[in-house]
Formats: structure tokens, sequence, C-alpha cells
């Protein structure tokens, strides 16, 4: 191989003959040192003899190794011809060859003499001479130690009478090859000792024949039989180990002192998804992910300093996140750190459960250190387990300096204590103890509850003073608000019922026992309580003073109860809110007065009105037509039959009777309506009637083309006339085809269905002419107000609808838009929900 280099060792050429030689390409090593290739061990001596060159015109340098592209040391020899004066090259001109296998066969020459050496000084145990007869003709007298005969016992014998028949054919074999070599190993055999057992024996057979000084073969032979046993039991624990290696599902590599995996098992490479080959010689931080890299890096620094090492790390690879527990450790030989086994165990199930477990007990501790009782626990021995902050501050100790101690022993509480007899009888029944303690030591009124579980017991201490003292004073309030006729009611801070006397169980039909631990107003308010007054009644319950105040409630039975109540609250020496007393007066009887006394306002207003109505209509409706009767009543007197304007004047009066009579027969229908407003209601079955008015009109419907859609189930019903309900749907239906827009077909649609509040709403809708309602304002339902010029009519329609709506306690309303069509919704009660339960 030629190359040149420069002053400094650079390459500035490298001929092609080194890709076949070294495995690289030429321009890998231009411009690069050549002693970056060099042995470490190497380099000092390169680099002498590179300074040492000086102006000489050549120079061998001593043999070195040189790395090649596949990271082997490859052995050169290599002579430097300094071209620096000439102009055409100006560079050292070096030329090498591999001497790789000449070194290796000295190297080998070498170690073969000192072999040799070293037998010649120490040999082996037995020395023996064999004639070409293949018997001892002489022994040793090592053999005594080594196997236990006397020399004279095997001088005469042939060796292969005392080798094991299974080694006997291998053992004449190579004696049997051994031609002329001055000297031939024999393969290790078994050889039977004096005591009968068999020892392996190494053994090497030089030829002396020729030695006048011997005139045999020298037998020079050694006991090997623990080399062999050792290796037999290191043979065996390698496989054995390997099996675990290879069949383990714990991910194994090992790596050398420079971090390069070495081994690794097939759950290793299953984890990463890669071949065997694509893993020895690399680092893991190679095709690990970047983020885990350094970390990978820093725990296997660590364990070069020949300590193992186990810790936890999560991971997460192509996607999926995992925990192991890591092991690190280190393969020390002689002192000196050979490489690093790591074993990764997957324990993302377990590291799940126990951050779950942790969470669990954390939010416990929470728990247990939020609630508002003190708390401990103790195992069958009565050694404290838990004590929450609460508990501390009840039992004044601490929980860091008593955990796992006697609690009894803690407190000085023998068996004779009502604390310790509690917990015992927990224990021994396995059921919850309850019962109540006076401390002496807080002067407070404790709950105590005591729950048994497998290993111990739980307790939890409630301080139940207030109560205690509540109860004291519940008592004395009791005895005075048992003598009043009116109801009261006593509850807590919170508003939670404590007692009521048997006036409120009178009045509510509700008892004590059905009151206790329930707020009043959520058992007494109904659907007609007005949220107005529970807000007043709220808002001044919050400002803990005295009030007053009238809310609808209900009885047991549904029956409405109007109270007027007195509130007033409880403070104790303290000021603090303990408790409220209600003095409930049932004012029934008072509001029964003041809604007959509106009902009867209502039915005068509602009187009133309809006299105005009624005076309308005789002073401008029939006081016209009755004035132009009685002018022509007047005139045709004084005219001859036989003149033409006797006819034209008898017209026109029969005219103004007709209309005179028309305004009549209105005025006999209002009063009609007037008269059946307090008829007893009926069920009225919606979609039959619905059916029937839209029947009575499918001729008229059928001329204009007018297509008309039912939505009304079978099932819902009124409660009301059904003469009235004909009429609602007959006039709808009429005056949708009346005023029917001309240039489109009659679309008329008509759905019933239940509202939230349990009524019915009745939807009827069309497209036709419409009206503008902003412009007709309040007189869409008045009596003789018309809205199309073009149609004939009285204006009679809906207000007739109207009328029967309101008289069956319904409401109406209308939306029209010009050209856009018209819809009326109707609100009735359902005869199912309709009900009219009595004050009283």
């Amino acid at each position: 191989m030629m190359a040149l280099l420069n002053e400094e060792g650079r390459y500035l050429y490298v001929g092609g003959s080194i890709t076949p030689a070294l495995g690289y390409q030429p321009e890998e090593l231009i411009g690069r040192s050549a002693f970056d290739f060099i042995h470490p061990n190497d380099v000092a001596a390169a680099q002498a003899s590179w300074v040492e060159l000086g102006s000489q015109p050549a120079f061998t340098v001593s043999d070195f190794r040189f790395r090649a592209a596949n990271g082997d040391w490859r052995w050169m020899e290599t002579s430097v011809n300094n071209q620096l004066l000439n102009p055409n090259i100006r560079a050292y001109t070096v030329i090498s060859r591999d001497v790789t296998a000449q070194c290796e066969a000295i190297r080998r020459a070498y170690e073969q003499k000192e072999l040799y050496r070293a037998v010649a000084e120490h040999s082996f145990d037995i020395v023996m001479l064999m004639s070409t007869e293949g018997v001892y003709t002489y022994v040793g007298g090592s053999v005594q130690k080594a196997l236990g005969y006397q020399p004279e016992q095997l001088l005469g014998h042939s060796p292969f009478e005392f080798i094991h028949p299974e080694d006997l054919a291998a053992a004449q074999a190579a004696w049997a090859e051994r031609g002329t070599l001055p000297v031939f190993s024999v393969p290790d055999c078994r050889f039977r000792a004096a005591n009968g057992a068999w020892r392996w024996m190494e053994t090497t057979i030089g030829n002396q024949l020729l030695n006048p000084a011997i005139g045999a073969f020298t037998l020079c032979s050694r006991d090997v039989t623990e080399k062999k046993n050792r290796a037999l039991e290191l043979a065996t624990s390698e496989q054995r180990f390997r099996l675990l290696f290879e069949h383990n599902q714990t991910l194994a590599i090992f790596q050398d002192a420079e971090g390069r995996v070495l081994d690794m098992n097939p759950a290793y490479l299953s984890f990463l998804k890669m071949t065997k080959e694509q893993v020895l010689q690399r680092h893991p931080s190679d095709f690990l992910p970047s983020d885990f890299s350094p970390q990978v890096e820093e725990r296997f620094r660590e364990v070069l300093s020949g300590q193992s090492l186990s810790y936890q790390t999560t991971v997460k690879y192509e996607g999926v996140e995992r925990t192991f527990a890591v092991t690190k450790t280190p393969l020390m030989v002689n002192g000196q750190l050979i490489g690093v086994s790591t074993t990764g165990n997957n324990i993302t199930e377990m590291a799940a459960a126990q951050h779950l477990v942790q969470q669990q007990t954390a939010r416990l501790h929470r728990v247990v250190e939020s609630i508002t009782d003190a708390f401990l626990s103790m195992d069958r021995d009565w050694n404290l387990t838990y004590l929450n902050s609460k508990g501390e501050r009840l039992l004044r100790i601490r929980q860091a300096d008593t955990l796992g101690k006697n609690l009894w022993e803690i407190l000085g509480q023998g068996a004779e204590s009502l604390y310790y007899q509690k917990c015992q009888e927990a224990l021994d029944t396995g059921q919850t103890v309850q019962y109540d303690a006076f401390s002496e030591q807080e002067k407070r009124w404790l709950e105590v509850k005591v729950y048994p579980f497998a290993e111990g017991v739980s307790i939890f201490f409630s301080d139940i003073t207030q109560r205690v003292e509540s109860d004291k004073q519940l008592k004395m309030l009791s005895l005075v608000a048992q003598g009043t006729i009116n109801s009261v009611v006593i509850t807590d801070a919170y508003g939670r019922t404590e007692w009521v006397n048997e006036s409120f169980t009178r009045d509510t039909g509700y008892t004590l026992a059905e009151m206790r631990g329930q707020k009043p107003g959520s058992v007494l308010q109904g659907p007609e309580t007005e949220p107005a007054a529970i807000q007043l009644f709220e808002e001044r319950l919050a400002s803990r003073k005295q009030f007053s105040v009238t809310i609808l409630n209900y009885k047991k039975s549904g029956q409405k109860l109007w109270f007027m109540m007195d509130i007033i609250p409880i403070f104790n020496d303290a000021g603090e809110l303990i408790q409220y007393i209600a003095i409930q007066q049932n004012i029934n009887f008072r509001k029964e007065v003041e809604a007959s006394q509106a009902k009867m306002t209502e039915e005068l207003y509602q009187h009133n009105r309809a006299l105005q109505q009624f005076t309308y209509i005789i002073s401008h409706n029939l006081r016209a037509p009755l004035a132009n009767a009685l002018g022509l009543a007047a005139l045709l007197p004084n005219l001859d039959r036989q003149n033409p304007v006797f006819d034209t004047s008898l017209a026109h009066l029969r005219d103004s009777m007709g209309q005179a009579d028309t305004v009549l027969q209105d005025l006999n229908l209002m009063l009609s309506i007037r008269d059946q407003q307090h008829v007893q209601p009926d069920r009225v079955t919606l979609a039959e009637v619905c059916r029937q008015a839209v029947a009575d009109l499918e001729a008229p419907a059928q001329q204009c083309g007018g297509l008309v859609s039912i939505n009304v189930p079978n099932d819902l019903a009124v409660r009301g006339n059904r003469a009235y309900v004909y009429s609602i749907f007959y006039n709808l239906l009429s005056n949708s085809i009346k005023y029917r827009a001309e240039h489109r077909q009659l679309r008329v649609e008509i759905a019933c269905f239940r509202n939230e509040g349990g009524g019915l709403s009745l939807s009827f809708s069309d497209n036709g002419s419409g009206f503008d309602l902003a412009k007709a304002g309040s007189e869409v339902f008045q009596l003789y107000k018309r809205f199309h010029v073009k149609q004939k009519g009285r204006g009679i329609g809906l207000y007739l609808i109207k009328a029967h709506v309101e008289t069956m306690d319904g409401t109406i309303e209308v939306t029209s838009e010009v050209d856009g069509g018209t819809r009326f919704l109707i609100q009735l009660d359902s005869f199912e929900s309709a009900s009219y339960p009595s004050i009283a």
C-alpha cells in the first residue's frame, strides 16, 4: 500500500490498494493523521520513529498495529522515504504491507518456546518410560501420591490396562498414529487409581527411541480430575445460566467496560424489535429514545465504580410507555471490571398498581385528615397504627411519638376503663359499638364509634357537646310549645327538623318521626308555592334575625295549607347559632275569604265589561237599523203603493229589520256564553271533535283545493264544553278557508301536544293571507272587528273563539304576517291533570 504524508503526518494521498488490505476507501483517510489509526500501545513508538526520521532520505518504522475499517488491528511493516525536497512530490512517501500473519507466527513460536521451557523446568506430576511394545519400563515415584500405586506395581504393565473402557479406543488410536513425531499428546483419559477410583490424566509422549541415553518413549502425565470436574461444572453452570438467560422474560444484556453490547437475550431483542446482529457491538443509547439515552449512560458510568445498582425507570418506546425494575451488576475478575450485566424486569402493571395504591393512600390520608372527627386505629394488640391531627389534639399525644405503641399504656388506662371495654366488645362481637362518654380532661361530650376489622379496630370521636346542650334546651322548649294551638317547629342551625308539636301534626298530617332530620320546606312546599316567597324566606333566614313571612304549603293529604310564620333564631352563650324556632299560624280561613273576594271582584269586572259591550252593541249596532226602520215606517204610509219608491223603501225596511235581528241573535249568543260559564265541564276528546269539524267543512275545503293535516293524539282530552271546542275548531278552519291566499294552495296544520305544565297546547296554523298584527293591536279578538275588506263577514268569529277558550279557563295567542299565514296557540287544561283542590 502506498500513501503520501505531510510533515504533520496527515494523509495527502492514499493508494487504492488500501481498500482490499484494510477496508477503507482512500478518501476516508485524506486529511486525517496516520497516528489516529495506530493502536494506542504502539502510538508512542511510532511517533518517536517519526521524530527520528528528521532529514534522513529513507527510514523503516518498527512494526505497529493499524486499525482496519472493521475495527480489527492489523500488523503493518512500513518504510518511509523523505521526498520533501522533490518539487513534484514535497511529501513523505509511505509504503506499507500487512505482516499480521508473520507476526502471529512469530508470537506462536515464542509462546511454544516458552511452553517447552516451562515444561522442562516444572515438568508434570508423573514421569514414566514406555517401550515400543507399550509397557512401562520406568515409573516415577510421584505415581504413588497421584494414583496410590507403588512404581513396581506398574512396571511391565501396559497403560492400556488401566484406562477406562470408554476412553480406551481413543488412547489406542492416538498411540497408533504416533509415527515419528518427536512429541505428541494423547487425549485426556480416565486412569484407574489404586483405590479403584477413576482419575482424569493429561499425558504428553516424547519419542526418545534414538536417544541412546533413554531409548524409549517418555510419558509425562498429571492428574487433571479437578480441572475436568471444574470444567464440567462450569459448562453445566454456563448452560444452566444460558437457559435462564435465553428463556427468561426479563430483559438482559451484557456490555463490555466501554458500554458495547456483547450479548443479549431474546426478550431484549423482542422489546427492541431488532435482530442480534443489529444490536451487537453497539451502545444501548444508539437505539433507545434520545431523551432516555442520557439516563442510560449516567447509570452505566455509576456502575463502573464496581458497585451494583438497582432502580426503577420509565421509558416510552415506539409510543408505548413501560416501567422497568433495572439491576446493573459489574463483572469483576481479579479486581478488574470486565463488563456489566443489566437486567430489566417489566413492572408496568405493578408500578401502575403501586401508584394507584399510593394515590388511594394519599387520598385516604387527606380524607381522614379532613374529617371533623378525631380518628385513630389500633391493631389487635392495641398498638396505635394511625392517628389524625384531630385525634392528636383530643388525646394530647403525637402520632410520631406513639405510633406502634400500646395506646392504653400511653393513656394510662387499664381493662377497667370504659374505652377499653367497648373496644374489646367490638373485637369480641365483630359488631360496631357506639356510645356517648364525657371527657373529664376536655370537659366535652363525645360520641364514640368503634368499628372492628380483621387487623384491629378504628375509632371515631365526635364532639356532641353542642348537641347534648341543644337536647336539654329542646326539652325545655318543647314543654313550652306543647301548650300552644299554633304549629311549632324546632330545627338545628342548618334548618333540619329536631322537634314538632302536636298542633303541627294536626295541621299538616306529618308526625315528628316523619319530619326529624328533614328541612320543613322540602316536605311542605308544593307546586303552587311561589318561588319569590321561597327566595324571600331564604334571604331573611340568612340574616339570622327574627322575621315573619306568609307562605303556601301543602298538607300530607295534598290540600293547600297557608301558614303565617314567625322565625326566631336561637344562639348559645358564645354567640353561635344553634337552632331556629318557627311558630306557624294556620290562616286558611283568611285566605278563603281573600280568594272569595278576589273571585267576586273578577266576576264584577267581567260583568261590567259585558255590560259595556252590551251597551256598545245597543247604542251602535242595534240603534242604526232600528232608526232606519222607524224612518221608513213613517215614510211608507204616505207613499202610493204603485210608486216605485214604495217597493225600494219596503226593501230597505226589510234589510234594516234583518240587521236588527242579526244583532239581537249576537246578543243572545253572548248572553248564552256568559250564562254557561258555571256549567260543570265534561271530558272532551280533542281528536274526535277536530275530525268532526273538519268533516263538516270538507266541501268548502275541497272546493278551494285546501289540505288539512291533523296531528292530534287520540288519548288527549280537555276539561270543558264539547260545543265550545267544536266552535273553536270550526271557526278557525272556516276563517282559514275564507281568508286563504289566492295565489297558493291552502295548507292547514292542526297539532296538539302536552306542555311542561301538564296541560295541553293546541296549535292551529295556515299559510293564508294573514293580517297586520301590529296594526290590529289589542282589537284582534274584539266583537265586530274585521281585518279583511275583500271578504264578507261580521267580525264575531275570533270573539267567540276567545270567549270559548277563556270560559274553559284557557288562554289564546296569535301570530300573523301579511301574506305569511296565521298561527293560533291555545293552552287548555288536560282532563287528566285538571284538579281543583280545596284550600281548606
